[in-house]
């Protein structure tokens, strides 16, 4: 059976790439990834990464399809993914000395939306203060990572990791992006293994 990532992410393509090689397609599934009203972080991320999945499994039956999303939370607050760089420094800028959660869901579904399993993984992330992230440290980070679209505004898989002083989470590819834990017992599931 086909697998296919919906996703446009190239930190997804590279996590999935580690236990499937170059065995999947990826086709972005372009949704409107606004939260509904008092929605809370949680179920966004469960719902987009359900919306995901289930317009591309729709298009190409034949196909188990992996659907993901991830949304930040931090002091009350959800946090949009930075369009400019000036945002992305502010985003950063307003999580030093804090924790942020961050919510990773994950959705595979074939046959047309018909066989669906979903999951999500929470990650508490904890930032060093202002002690350690000086504001040049910042904006010469946002310059070099171009952290845009991006969960947070922080990019765990280079230069952001050195902004945490400790995270908890069950599984620490979901913080890039992809819970490849859940991913190999979803699979497993359904009889797919991904590296055999």
């Amino acid at each position: 059976m086909r697998l296919i990532l919906a996703s446009s992410s190239k930190t997804r393509k590279t996590l999935l790439h580690r236990i499937c090689g170059n065995s999947f397609e990826i086709i972005p599934p372009e949704i409107d990834e606004t939260p509904l009203n008092l929605e809370d972080p949680k179920n966004l991320s469960e719902r987009l990464s359900l919306e995901k999945a289930l317009k591309i499994s729709k298009l190409n039956q034949d196909a188990i399809v992996i659907g993901s999303d991830q949304v930040a939370f931090c002091d009350g607050k959800i946090l949009k993914k930075s369009n400019n760089l000036e945002d992305a420094f502010k985003q950063i800028s307003w999580q030093v000395g804090k924790q942020t959660t961050f919510f990773t869901g994950l959705v595979l579904a074939r046959h047309g939306g018909k066989e669906v399993q979903s999951g999500i993984i929470t990650s508490h992330v904890f930032y060093r203060d202002s002690h350690f992230i000086s504001e040049n440290l910042v904006r010469n980070y946002v310059k070099k990572e171009k952290p845009l679209n991006c969960a947070g505004s922080t990019k765990f898989e280079s230069l952001g990791i050195c902004f945490l002083k400790r995270i908890e989470t069950e599984d620490p590819s979901a913080l890039m992006g992809l819970p490849l834990i859940k991913l190999c017992c979803f699979l497993k599931k359904w009889n797919v293994r991904p590296f055999a």
